[in-house]
């Protein structure tokens, strides 16, 4: 999809409750597919919602890790220890660690990004 035509259809579809008749036409199909599948338009999507939440993104290495690490932090910008649905955290420090579901507060620390490979500075 060509990113002015994604844009087009963000703006009608992102943050918005949608009726089951707009979820299930191509339109939005086509959108949903587009932001999973082209990576131009990933980008630009995620860009954009970190810019509205705030959040320097362009700190990291790559904008799926500043996804991931905005995802595991609360709204005082504190990381949520204990969510099964966070996949990394970083510390002030510039550590980054992947947690273990286990309960506790266990993380492996990581040296790479698991999404484009770059190195991790501390």
């Amino acid at each position: 999809m060509e990113l002015e035509r994604f844009k087009e259809l963000h703006t009608r579809f992102f943050g918005k409750e949608l009726p089951e008749e707009v979820v299930q036409s191509e339109e939005y199909e086509a959108y949903a597919d587009a932001i999973h599948e082209d990576e131009t338009c990933y980008n630009w999507a995620t860009a954009e919602k970190l810019k509205g939440k705030g959040f320097n993104y362009e700190n990291y290495c790559c904008l799926m890790m500043a996804d991931k690490v905005f995802q595991s932090l609360d709204e005082e910008g504190e990381i949520k220890y204990g969510d099964v649905d966070v996949v990394i955290n970083k510390w002030d420090e510039g550590l980054y660690g992947i947690p273990i579901h286990d309960g506790g507060t266990s993380m492996v620390l990581i040296n790479y990004c698991p999404w484009c490979g770059s190195k991790l500075e501390n």
